[in-house]
């Protein structure tokens, strides 16, 4: 009877690699934490730090440097007398226009490539969406600038946010989801009379909440990191947004580390706020359209 309950209880012992596996991964997993939280924490700390002793224990690097030495407000109160919160307003005003003007050219678009058959529909989704993911941003910059140069749109609203109301990404994720949707509800709809706005407004719009929540979350991060534009077409200190004027704690003769960091950190704080909530969201967007 021992022998058999011993050469069962063999049989049931789980070899040493299945142990092993997991924590290898785990211990991975650990390290990679601790290679982003470890340097957000320095940041952080060294926000609420003096200038000149910001780097006092990064280098050699000691456990002090992940606290505030000599603790104080200066460089926020700096950044905020400076103008850090009109640039704030000023980059949340063109985040939400963006992400509802934005989003619901977009999704006509979307919409029309995803639902409506015309010729030359392939042909033109790979021109306009497709092929605008291998050219940089960068590259049209000068182009563009033309363009709102001689609209007279240079230090205008308009100049900065009407190029970033179409977004290629944003449109090719409401075709895949909307291409996705029953063919019956929409021929229903139809049926009854509802015209092609009332069926995506009441029909199709309802039931794409995540892909919806994952457009804005693109437009909105998109705008609010968004640095190169604003500071070539809007240089004016009434329309400065957020990652413009932290660019300014870098000067000339040297770098304000201190008002640096206190900046980056608010600027860094405003998208994790935003995506942590609709993060479930986000992902049932992208797995649905084929992006994973």
């Amino acid at each position: 009877m021992n022998a058999h309950v011993t050469r069962r209880a063999r049989r049931n012992r789980k070899p040493l690699r299945a142990y092993l596996l997991p924590a290898l991964v785990y211990c991975l997993l650990i390290i990679g934490v601790l290679i982003v939280v470890i340097p957000l924490m320095w940041a952080a700390a060294a926000s609420f730090t003096p200038n000149h002793k910001v780097f006092e224990y990064a280098y050699p690097f000691s456990w002090r440097a992940l606290l505030p030495v000599d603790f104080t407000l200066e460089a926020y109160e700096n950044i905020f007398a400076r103008g850090f919160g009109q640039s704030i307003t000023n980059t949340l005003f063109l985040a939400f226009v963006t992400v509802f003007v934005g989003g619901a050219a977009n999704a006509l678009a979307g919409f029309a490539f995803g639902r409506f058959e015309f010729r030359g529909k392939n042909a033109l989704f790979m021109v306009i969406v497709m092929l605008t993911f291998l050219v940089p941003v960068d590259l049209t910059a000068i182009p563009r600038y033309i363009l709102i140069n001689n609209f007279g749109w240079i230090n205008t609203w308009q100049g900065l946010l009407v190029p970033g109301l179409a977004n290629s990404l944003v449109i090719f994720l409401f075709r895949q989801f909307f291409a996705e949707i029953p063919q019956e509800l929409i021929d229903a709809a139809r049926v009854d009379g509802a015209s092609w706005l009332r069926v995506l407004w009441s029909i199709v719009l309802p039931i794409s909440k995540p892909v919806l929540v994952a457009a804005g979350l693109l437009m909105f991060i998109s705008q609010w990191n968004s640095f190169f534009w604003p500071l070539l077409v809007a240089p004016r200190q009434e329309l400065r947004v957020v990652q413009v004027e932290i660019s300014l704690a870098v000067g000339q003769y040297g770098t304000i580390w201190n008002e640096l960091l206190a900046g980056s950190m608010i600027a860094a704080i405003v998208p994790i706020l935003l995506v942590m909530p609709f993060q479930r969201y986000y992902v049932q967007a992208i797995t649905g359209t084929g992006l994973e």
